[in-house]
C-alpha cells in the first residue's frame, strides 16, 4: 500500500517537469499543424491517402519532437540531478534557466520559421542557413526590420512563457529530486538513439517507413538544424559501391573534354538569372510574362525547353553552373571541407586563353558566399554593391542594388576589359520578395499578375537598356550571350503543387549576335552544362572535370538523363519519359512515374509487376551516386 502514496510524492515534485514537457510537445504539434496545412498543396497533400500512412506519420513525428525536448533538455536534468547544492545560489538558477529558454525558444523558432522557409527550401532547417545571407541589415529594408520585430516579438513571448516554466522546475530543485524524470528522458533520448540506430538518429531514419514526402512532417526543425551542423563535414550520400569501378564510369564520367571550339574565342557573358522558373518563357503558361525585349532575344537564340536545375537554392546554383558539380553537402561546397575537391576552375581555365574575368552582383559583399565562391573558381574580379559610385543613394531591394544600376555598371566596366573576356552578372530583383523600383510601370498589368511576373518585366526592361547601349560597342558582335536561372521559382504567391519534374524546369538559352536565329531545343539539358559550354566559347580544349557536358555536344543526344536533388535523401533522374526517385540513404528507388502520360502523378509504375522501364535509370543513378561519393572523398573515378 506504500506504492501509492510514493507514486503521489513523485508526481507532485516532477508535476512542474511533467507539465513542461507536454506544453512543448503540444506547442510542437500546434506548430507542425500549421505547417502541415500551410503547405499541404505544395506537398501535393502530404500522400496520406490511408489511416495507416496518418498514424504512422503522427507516431514517428511524436518521437521526433520528444526526442528534440529531450536533446535539448536532458543537460538541464542531469544538472539538477547531480549539483543540487551548487543550483542553490539564486543567480547561478537565473542563470541555468535562461540558457535552457534561449535554448528550447530556438526549437520553436526555427520550427516556426519553417512553415514559411520550406516553400523556398523545400526541406527542414539545416546548416545552409548559416550561409544564405552574410548582412541583411546594411540595406535597411522595411521587409528585413519586420522580420527582426517579428523574431524579436516571437523570442519574448514565448522565451517568457518558457521561462516561467523552468522557473518553477529549478528555483525548488535539490539533490535527487529529479531522479525520475532524468530518468524518462535518458529513456527517451536512447529508445530513439536505438530504434533508428547509431548512424541514423531520427532525421533520417523514418525514409524507411515513410513516403520521401511525408519526411518534413516527421522531422523538428532544431534538430535537422542541429543534426547538419554535425555532420557538415560529411558526405549526405553514402559510400556505397552499386558496381565495379569499370562499369561506374563506363555509364557516368565526370572527365570530359570539349573536341570543338569556335575558330576565334568569343567573350561570354553569362546572365543567372535569380529565381526564373520555365513558366515565365512557356507561351502555354498562365504565367508567361509579357516581355517583349527578351521575347525577342528568344527568337534570334538557342532556347532549350528541356532544361532542368540541379537543386532549389542559389549557393548550390552557382556551383552547379560555374563549376559543373553537384553541391552533395547540405552546407555551400565551397565552404565545406570538400573545398580541395578535384575540379575545373573556370576562371584559371579561361586565363590560359588569354581571357579577363569579372562577376557583378548588387548585393553586399559575400552575400551567399559567392565572392568565396569565385575566388575558388579562379574568376579575377568580383564586383558588388559597394564598388559602385553613389550607391548609397540609389533605390535598393531588399537584397541589395536594383538590377539597372548593375547592369549600367557592367557595361561601362565592360566597355574597358580586356578583351576577350568572361563576364557574370547574378541580378537580384527577380528574388523574393520581389521589390520594384517606385519608378517601375508595367506596361501589360493585365498580364503581369503576380509580383514575381512583375519584377521579371522589370529585369525584362533593365536588359533592354544594357543591349541597347552594348549594341553600339566594338566588342559586341563577337560575344555570346548565355542566359540561366539559378534554380525554380514559384511564380505567384498562391499555394501550388511543386513536383519531381516541374519543379525544376528553368529557362536556358544562347544569344550569338554574329548569328542570329531561332533554334528550339529539346535535348534534355541541365545547369551542369554551363561551364562546359562556356569554355567550349573560351576555345578551351583541354581536360575538364564536370558533371555535364557543353550544350553544342547535348544537341547530339536527344536522350540524355538529367539529375536533380529535392532534399538531403532524394534525388531524381528525368530523361524524356520517366521520373526516377532515389533515396540515396537507403540506395533504392522509392518511386517512378511517366510524367508526361501522367502529369498528376498517380500511378507509380514500380508498384506494377514485371515493369522494367526504370531499370537503365535506376543504374544511371547508381553510377552518379557512386561517382559523386568517390569524387567527393578523392577516390579515384
Amino acid at each position: 500500500m506504500k506504492f501509492f502514496p510514493l507514486l503521489n510524492s513523485i508526481a507532485k515534485k516532477e508535476k512542474p517537469a511533467l507539465l513542461f514537457f507536454l506544453k512543448l510537445l503540444i506547442l510542437l504539434c500546434v506548430i507542425k499543424s500549421v505547417f502541415f496545412f500551410y503547405n499541404y498543396s505544395i506537398a501535393d497533400g502530404w500522400a496520406l491517402n490511408t489511416t495507416r500512412d496518418f498514424f504512422r506519420l503522427l507516431l514517428w513525428s511524436l518521437l521526433s519532437d520528444s526526442f528534440a525536448i529531450a536533446l535539448i533538455n536532458l543537460p538541464l536534468f542531469l544538472l539538477l540531478l547531480i549539483t543540487g547544492k551548487f543550483l542553490k545560489s539564486k543567480a547561478v538558477k537565473i542563470l541555468v534557466a535562461l540558457l535552457f529558454t534561449i535554448l528550447n525558444t530556438f526549437s520553436l523558432f526555427l520550427n516556426t520559421t519553417d512553415i514559411f522557409y520550406f516553400r523556398f527550401h523545400l526541406q527542414r532547417a539545416d546548416a545552409d542557413l548559416l550561409y544564405v545571407l552574410r548582412n541583411p541589415f546594411e540595406n535597411s529594408s522595411i521587409a528585413v526590420l519586420l522580420v527582426v520585430l517579428a523574431a524579436i516579438s516571437f523570442f519574448t513571448i514565448a522565451g517568457s512563457f518558457i521561462y516561467k516554466n523552468l522557473w518553477r522546475i529549478i528555483q525548488p530543485a535539490a539533490g535527487r529530486a529529479n531522479l525520475y524524470i532524468t530518468s524518462s528522458l535518458l529513456v527517451i533520448f536512447f529508445a530513439a538513439f536505438i530504434i533508428s540506430g547509431s548512424k541514423k538518429i531520427v532525421p533520417t531514419y523514418p525514409l524507411t517507413t515513410l513516403k520521401p514526402v511525408q519526411l518534413p512532417l516527421a522531422q523538428n526543425s532544431f534538430h535537422t538544424f542541429l543534426y547538419s551542423l554535425y555532420r557538415r563535414n560529411e558526405m549526405l550520400i553514402p559510400d556505397k559501391n552499386y558496381m565495379p569501378a569499370d562499369q561506374q564510369r563506363f555509364l557516368f564520367s565526370i572527365h570530359k573534354k570539349n573536341n570543338t571550339a569556335p575558330i576565334e574565342p568569343k567573350n561570354i557573358v553569362l546572365f543567372i538569372m535569380e529565381s526564373i522558373p520555365s513558366d515565365f518563357f512557356d507561351s502555354s503558361s498562365p504565367y508567361k510574362v509579357a516581355m517583349p525585349f527578351l521575347d525577342s532575344l528568344v527568337n534570334k537564340s538557342s532556347y532549350f525547353n528541356n532544361a532542368f536545375s540541379y537543386s532549389y537554392s542559389s549557393n548550390k546554383g552557382i556551383t552547379s553552373l560555374l563549376a559543373g558539380i553537384p553541391t552533395m553537402t547540405d552546407i555551400p561546397l565551397y565552404h565545406s571541407r570538400f573545398v580541395s575537391i578535384n575540379h575545373t576552375a573556370v576562371g584559371d581555365e579561361l586565363a590560359k586563353q588569354h581571357y579577363s574575368s569579372a562577376f557583378f552582383i548588387g548585393d553586399n559583399y559575400d552575400d551567399f558566399g559567392f565572392a568565396q565562391c569565385c575566388k575558388w573558381l579562379g574568376i579575377q574580379q568580383y564586383y558588388c554593391m559597394e564598388d559602385i559610385p553613389g550607391y548609397q543613394l540609389m533605390e535598393k531591394h531588399s537584397l541589395g542594388l536594383h538590377d539597372e544600376y548593375v547592369l549600367n555598371f557592367m557595361g561601362n566596366k565592360l566597355n574597358h576589359i580586356k578583351e576577350p573576356f568572361f563576364a557574370v552578372q547574378y541580378n537580384i530583383s527577380t528574388h523574393y520578395p520581389n521589390d520594384l523600383p517606385a519608378t517601375f510601370k508595367d506596361r501589360f498589368p493585365e498580364k503581369n499578375t503576380t509580383p514575381q511576373m512583375k519584377t521579371m518585366q522589370y529585369y525584362n526592361d533593365c536588359l533592354q537598356q544594357f543591349f541597347a547601349n552594348a549594341a553600339t560597342q566594338s566588342w559586341f558582335r563577337n560575344t555570346v550571350f548565355i542566359f540561366c536561372s539559378d534554380h525554380w521559382a514559384q511564380p505567384h504567391n498562391e499555394n501550388i503543387r511543386t513536383d519531381e519534374v516541374e519543379s525544376f524546369r528553368i529557362p536556358i538559352f544562347i544569344y550569338d549576335p554574329a548569328t542570329e536565329r531561332k533554334e528550339i531545343i529539346s535535348s534534355m539539358v541541365s545547369q551542369l552544362d554551363i561551364m562546359n559550354t562556356i569554355l567550349y566559347y573560351g576555345g578551351s580544349k583541354d581536360s575538364l572535370v564536370s558533371y555535364g557536358s557543353s550544350l553544342k555536344d547535348t544537341i547530339l543526344n536527344p536522350h540524355r538523363t538529367i539529375f536533380t536533388k529535392t532534399n538531403s535523401a532524394i534525388y531524381h533522374a528525368i530523361n524524356e519519359e520517366y521520373v526516377v526517385g532515389f533515396d540515396a540513404m537507403g540506395g533504392k528507388a522509392v518511386y517512378c512515374y511517366a510524367y508526361k502520360k501522367d502529369p498528376e502523378r498517380k500511378n507509380d509504375l514500380l508498384k506494377k509487376p514485371h515493369f522494367n522501364g526504370a531499370d537503365s535509370l535506376i543504374l544511371e543513378m547508381k553510377a552518379y551516386l557512386q561517382t559523386a561519393s568517390r569524387h567527393y572523398r578523392n577516390k579515384t573515378n
